[in-house]
């Protein structure tokens, strides 16, 4: 078994609404048998996995996969489950897989299942095949190890309790989440409104706060200069200072700690001998070469949470104790309580496993005892004086009893060091009472403070400090800007285009993804086809965008779902044939699937604009829970009179105006004769486009008037729909280049060009090579029905086929058709292919193509242009709708 590839799709995809693992394997190797006939490999796979056997699989039942396996089932389907159940074994929750065979001819399968972590789910489908191979070569996997690298993995990316309590926060209020990079940090809501977060620091988090709390010395001094009690203390540098401190101070109980670090490392108390101060500098040496000595407050340690300028929550931290029971050794004892469901490693439930570190071994030789000491029945053990939750420590919730003294006095501290989010920590004899009449003081303000200690402390009330967190992050709403997004087979640049437009003319700042790049209004940030899912986020990460218009194409979806979570409005202009045959899609129903996601990942408030014209399209009506806005540019359609009568809204073309029709209410937008990019209504396609987007913007508030007024003289301007039935004319020659790459989009174009007075149509056609034959077939088809001379190129990436390959098949084709062998030619070279083509034209002639790379035939028209200067050129911009006047 070979692995071919494997990638997380991480939005709502074609499999699932929930993140999954997509991977590709080869079992040509395998001979096409199923694991029943590899001898006793079922038995001994169920011996290293018995998991396996409670598996449900399709038969919905525990035992459902030991059934498959009994009747035999194929290699892909086992690694599925072999994959699922190592993640089940590390911790993970996947409820859902699912495996297909890819292609046939190369024994490809694809499978499929969801997953928590991205990165355990990626490895889980290399050790998943690593476990068959072996099974298959007589090898006994090392299963153990496997699950403990998968932990590891889950440990190292997973977001701990402080983060996901945010996360969970966010999820009720409706604010979208996407995680950034493979470490802690997190994009909360889009746009213009989007916040960041790392674990509990902000993106408002002062920078120079931060640093100023990672310097234990210079916060003590701030604090100091501000008003506030500290301990005195000062920065060591060699054991002479040390001890000659520790004298002149009268040989007081001290602490000694790293100048900069945090969960409490190389943190000493309650020293009060010259030998363990000197062990203590050197262990504290090993997080910071500068230490500082302290003078030692007594009394109980609080750790005091401030977010935004309030104290929300309040714990008493106390040290990692053990009890004995007689029998056991102290380390024993530790061992028995790190088994404690609560404690995990690091931060990754809401308490530590207790650490037997340097410090600790030194606190209990100080106390008179060793790890090998076995404590008598109930005798208690404190195994650290220094209190913190990631070295063992428990916290006791005292948030109802903080005194409102000590309260503001952390507020001010946090407000000293110019923290949004802070951990003061406070020591103090009695919480209940001032610190002015207990000498309580601050020993040190955490600029991340950890909220496992609130969010569920050992005793005490739980207090949801991540949703008080997100409150200051997003004090009002969801933090989400209007996700417009818009998928089809044909229409979608020109679509998203136009909703673009009407809205920059609202003065919003509007982020655009298309097949032609990522524009911020009508700036390019990036080109290049970018319709997918991680040109979606390009946008929404964008701090100036106040509103989403997203081309969403098939292939992203396919590759790697969706980029956003759900959109506001989602548009389908229609459904046909093409890209079959690529990624398991193999029909215009397993198409529609793949289209339908966009209309079926919406909300209860959403709306979902659908083509009535189109009976794949309209069917999806009844696949989404948004509400939905029909378009047609017949004014009879059956289905926008049912919709209508139900009190629907749809928007239509009638008589050369558009109308938006909401139950019996009637409203103008436009005339078709004011928006050039529909050729005075003749190009029926874009007539449809108009419709969409007239009825996206209706769905967003806007009224017909504004929507109208908006859309006049689009399509006049050069820059407004480029590529799409692009227009030019010299020597009275008609040029058009437009991107038609299927049989739908190429029949339009036409359609549209039979309309305006012509003597011959000339086209340069041409198909991806990704195409299957029976699309470069049907391709064909029109182009020989509507043309009357053909120069057949070839795309420059010829995507796995033989040079020549799609020229000949759509030649054949058209010869097939009844085409004259005469009026054929193929030009590979798509320039060539071109000029020839503008060589061959006479006045009258329309010359069209449908290009690969259109920027290279602006040039050659340009040419053409300058070597004809002295004869009247014109572009689009001049006068588009007198085009559609010549009939």
């Amino acid at each position: 078994m070979k692995v071919l590839q494997v990638r997380a799709m991480e939005g709502a995809n074609f499999f699932s609404y929930q993140p999954v693992i997509r991977g590709v394997v080869d079992i040509s190797a395998c001979l096409g048998k199923t694991t029943k006939e590899w001898g006793d490999f079922n038995d001994r796979l169920l011996h290293i996995l018995p998991g396996l056997a409670n598996h449900t699989c399709s038969r919905g039942k525990p035992g459902g996969f030991l059934e498959r396996l009994e009747e035999g089932t194929l290699p892909g389907h086992v690694l599925e489950h072999v994959a699922i159940e190592l993640l089940t074994l590390a911790g993970e929750k996947t409820r859902y897989g699912k495996t297909r065979l890819l292609d046939e001819t190369r024994n490809e399968y694809e499978v499929v299942y969801q997953y928590e972590c991205k990165e355990a789910g990626i490895q889980a489908f290399y050790l998943a095949a690593e476990v068959l191979n072996q099974l298959r070569q007589l090898f006994t996997p090392d299963i153990y190890s496997m699950v403990e690298k998968l932990k590891s993995i889950r440990l190292n990316h997973m977001p701990g309790p402080s983060t996901q309590a945010i996360l969970d926060a966010c999820k009720k209020r409706g604010i979208p989440v996407q995680k950034l990079g493979d470490g802690s940090l997190y994009q909360l809501g889009y746009g213009r409104f989007l916040r960041k977060i790392r674990a509990a620091m902000s993106d408002h988090t002062s920078c120079i706060g931060v640093d100023i709390a990672g310097d234990k010395q210079l916060t003590r001094k701030i604090l100091f200069e501000a008003g506030i009690p500290v301990p005195y203390g000062i920065v060591i540098g060699s054991e002479g200072e040390l001890l000659a401190a520790f004298r002149e101070w009268g040989q007081i109980s001290c602490v000694v700690k790293p100048r900069q670090g945090n969960q409490g490392k190389g943190v000493s108390i309650g020293l009060n001998n010259e030998s363990d101060l000197l062990k203590a500098f050197h262990l504290a040496q090993v997080y910071d070469s500068q230490v500082i000595l302290e003078e030692y407050v007594p009394g109980d340690n609080y750790r005091l949470l401030v977010i935004g300028n309030k104290m929300i929550a309040a714990a008493k931290r106390v040290p990692p104790t053990v009890l004995g029971d007689g029998r056991s050794t102290i380390k024993e004892l530790v061992e028995k309580e790190n088994k404690n469901p609560w404690r995990g490693e690091g931060h990754e439930n809401y308490l530590t496993k207790i650490s037997l570190d340097s410090v600790a071994i030194m606190d209990l030789y100080r106390q008179g005892f060793k790890l090998s000491d076995i404590p008598e029945r109930d005798q208690k053990i404190q195994i650290r004086q220094s209190v913190n939750l990631s070295t063992g420590s428990t916290a006791i919730d005292v948030t109802d009893i903080v005194h409102p003294d000590n309260a503001d006095l952390a507020v001010y501290a946090a407000k000293v060091l110019g923290l949004d989010i802070a951990g003061v920590d406070i020591i103090i004899k009695d919480i209940r009472k001032s610190y002015r009449e207990q000498e309580g003081k601050i020993i040190e303000v955490n600029a991340s403070p950890g909220l496992r200690m609130h969010l569920k402390p050992s005793y005490g009330t739980e207090r949801d400090v991540g949703q008080e967190l997100v409150k200051l992050l997003f004090p009002h709403g969801n933090g989400r800007i209007p996700i417009v997004s818009v998928t089809g087979t044909n229409g979608k640049t020109t679509t998203v285009r136009l909703i673009s437009k009407i809205l920059q003319k609202q003065k919003l700042i509007v982020g655009m993804t298309s097949t032609e790049g990522i524009f911020i209004n009508d700036k390019m940030l990036v080109q290049g086809d970018l319709s997918g899912p991680n040109s979606a986020k390009v946008v929404l990460r964008h701090q100036d965008v106040q509103v989403a218009v997203l081309e969403t194409a098939r292939g992203g979806i396919l590759r790697a779902g969706l980029g956003y979570d759900y959109a506001d409005v989602a548009v389908i202009t229609n459904i046909s044939e093409d890209h079959l045959g690529q990624y398991g899609i193999e029909d215009i129903d397993d198409l529609t699937k793949v289209k339908s996601l966009v209309a079926e990942v919406v909300k209860e408030h959403s709306y979902v604009v659908l083509n009535a014209d189109d009976p794949k399209v309209v069917a999806l009506a009844g696949k989404t829970k948004g509400r939905v806005i029909l378009f047609s540019v017949k004014p009879q359609n059956k289905h926008i009179s049912t919709h209508l009568s139900l009190g629907g809204s749809a928007v239509i073309a009638d008589r050369g105006k558009i109308y938006i029709l909401s139950g019996a209410n009637s409203y103008f937008v436009s005339h078709l004769s004011k928006i050039p990019l529909t050729w005075g209504g003749k190009a029926r396609h874009n007539v449809q486009n108009v419709l969409a987007a007239v009825a996206a913007c209706w769905a967003l508030g806007y009224k017909p008037s504004t929507i109208g007024k908006a859309l006049l003289g689009f399509g006049q301007n050069y820059n407004d729909n480029l590529g799409r039935l692009e227009y030019y004319e010299s020597k009275g020659i008609k040029i058009i280049l437009d991107y038609g790459h299927n049989p739908a989009g190429l029949r339009e174009v036409v359609k549209t060009l039979k309309q305006i007075k012509h003597r011959r149509i000339i086209a340069c056609i041409g198909l991806p090579g990704d195409r299957s034959d029976q699309i470069v077939r049907n391709y064909a088809r029109e182009a020989a029905k509507g043309f009357d001379f053909l120069y057949i190129k070839e795309d420059r990436d010829l995507r796995g086929r033989k040079p020549g390959e799609i020229a000949n098949l759509l030649a054949e084709e058209a010869l097939a058709q009844g085409f004259k062998s005469e009026f054929i030619k193929i030009v590979l070279d798509e320039k060539e292919a071109f000029r020839q083509a503008l060589l061959n034209a006479q006045e009258g002639d329309i010359v069209v193509i449908f290009y690969e790379h259109a920027q290279p035939l602006r040039e050659i028209i340009n040419q053409m242009k300058s070597e004809n200067s002295s004869q009247q050129f014109s572009h689009q911009d001049s006068n588009v709708w007198n085009i559609s006047l010549e009939v």
